[in-house]
């Protein structure tokens, strides 16, 4: 297991100064069912905002395509609702039935807005999974190059905020874990619904609003 919770203790705060800074984020749609916006970009570490709703999911990016690996070692703080994470731990297997594929990373496909081109990785994997939930109030750390994915706990929030943490970020390119023989549908690529982003993000910050008061 390479996931350590533990509680946050700033978590007040930092949901306080999110609440007053949110709708001045620039946020894009990453299509495992999430807004990023950086607060701090170019700097060790970067930091942004996440906002998770289910309505951000790409059709079928559940089934193939959300299990991912970072190139930094990530710090995750839970403000408001819930979020589920998954580790899976996957080892090499003739018969495995999961495959891997190496990405280019977001900011290096700026100019595609896609994760692209991406490079099919040789061999087959089997996989073992241990699933957390991560409640507001509470943080985790996730080493880079180690697969998980964060889907929205259906029955515990309709949204949840979270605040990132990229430390030691590397060159290596971030890769997908995916089911054999089933093509992963990819995060970025599709026109952003600028309407949507904005009334999410209004949302989000009406939920942070008030639980500070």
């Amino acid at each position: 297991m390479h996931t350590e919770i533990f509680k946050n203790h700033a978590f007040r705060s930092m949901r306080a100064l999110v609440s007053s800074m949110i709708d001045r984020i620039e946020f894009r749609h990453h299509g495992i069912g999430v807004l990023q916006g950086y607060v701090q970009e170019n700097t060790e570490p970067e930091i942004r905002v996440h906002i998770w709703h289910n309505s951000l999911l790409k059709p079928g990016i559940e089934i193939s395509g959300d299990v991912h690996d970072h190139r930094f070692d990530m710090v995750s703080h839970v403000l408001h609702g819930a979020v589920v994470h998954e580790e899976l731990n996957e080892t090499p297997d003739p018969a495995g039935d999961h495959a891997m594929m190496a990405l280019t990373h977001a900011r290096a496909a700026a100019d595609t807005a896609y994760h692209g081109p991406t490079t099919p990785l040789v061999g087959r994997f089997s996989v073992a999974r241990e699933r957390f939930v991560i409640c507001a109030g509470n943080s985790y750390s996730f080493p880079a190059q180690k697969f998980h994915h964060s889907p929205l706990p259906y029955d515990l929030s309709d949204i949840a905020i979270t605040v990132i943490e990229k430390h030691n970020q590397s060159e290596l390119p971030a890769r997908l874990l995916y089911p054999y023989g089933r093509d992963p549908v990819m995060a970025f690529g599709h026109r952003p619904d600028r309407t949507k982003i904005q009334s999410i993000v209004k949302y989000a910050k009406e939920r942070l609003c008030q639980e500070v008061r």
